[in-house]
């Protein structure tokens, strides 16, 4: 495993309607602008999961609850 991943904070999981990003600390799936990541297709949920792991690793808190 890369060792980036190691410290990663989102990953993805099927639900009922297609795939979910969720964060791996809590289960609680991310939110985007105040959306619930879930129902995504499995290309959507990777991009997002990228896109969110690679704001963490730079410390970005925006997309952290409140």
């Amino acid at each position: 495993m890369p060792d980036e991943r190691k410290n990663d904070r989102y990953a993805l999981r099927r639900d009922a309607a297609g795939w979910t990003c969720y964060v791996i600390w809590t289960g609680e799936p991310a939110q985007v602008g105040g959306v619930a990541q879930t129902g995504l297709s499995e290309d959507d949920a990777r991009h997002i999961a990228q896109l969110l792991n690679t704001q963490s690793r730079m410390g970005d808190s925006s997309m952290r609850k409140g």
